[in-house]
């Protein structure tokens, strides 16, 4: 029988690298759209042609935060595994309602090539769920935080923090494309997948955070 302990580190190794796997991918493409502006969840709208690539690394992704969510774990590990499932979800629920066109390039958009003018309910819908997920991530980040805050290295102190920084920043990038909103992006992103990695070679039931 295979140990918990060997499912949710896989499942959650597997989960992080898979969620930030777009990054390689639009790398191996050519980089269509300028990575510099371009959001990850844009290289998945539905006028791209390799977007089901991007789709299906989103909800395998989804599928293994949900099954490392599912290991049982020491009680006070339940927020973690609560954030991991809502993650999960959402992470499917992004993949499955795609944005209509690349919202950060002006000239792709339906209206400016004298197309229809209203957006599809997917498309309002992928602001709700990439919503979500943002909060599940911070929720994990703070998490991680304040179960390392005492007795650990600096840089794994101050990782989770850095993350949901790096979050704060990327919705202040949105304001304008010299802010490099999708190269900030990229960067907690990478944030977040060192995070969890760490977080899978801890296993489960991690130690009391403390008061």
């Amino acid at each position: 029988m295979i140990r918990p302990q060997v499912i949710y580190r896989s499942a959650l190794c597997g989960g992080a690298l898979a969620y930030s796997s777009g990054m390689v991918s639009e790398a191996a493409a050519g980089w269509k759209l300028d990575p510099r502006i371009t959001l990850l969840s844009e290289l998945a709208a539905r006028d791209r042609a390799g977007r089901r690539i991007f789709q299906a690394a989103d909800i395998v992704a989804g599928t293994l935060f949900l099954a490392a969510s599912a290991v049982r774990q020491h009680p006070n590990a339940r927020p973690l595994r609560c954030s991991l499932a809502v993650l999960g979800a959402a992470t499917i629920a992004d993949a499955l309602s795609p944005l209509d066109y690349p919202i950060s390039h002006e000239h792709l958009r339906p209206a400016y090539r004298g197309g229809q003018g209203s957006s599809s309910i997917s498309h309002r819908a992928h602001y709700v769920t990439t919503g979500v997920a943002g909060f599940a991530i911070a929720a994990i980040c703070l998490l991680d935080w304040r179960a390392q805050r005492r007795g650990t290295a600096a840089l794994r102190k101050v990782a989770g923090p850095a993350v949901v920084f790096g979050q704060l920043a990327g919705l202040a990038a949105l304001a304008s494309p010299r802010l490099a909103p999708g190269l900030v992006q990229r960067v907690q992103t990478l944030g977040f997948t060192l995070v969890c990695l760490d977080l899978a070679r801890r296993g489960v039931a991690p130690p009391h955070p403390g008061p």
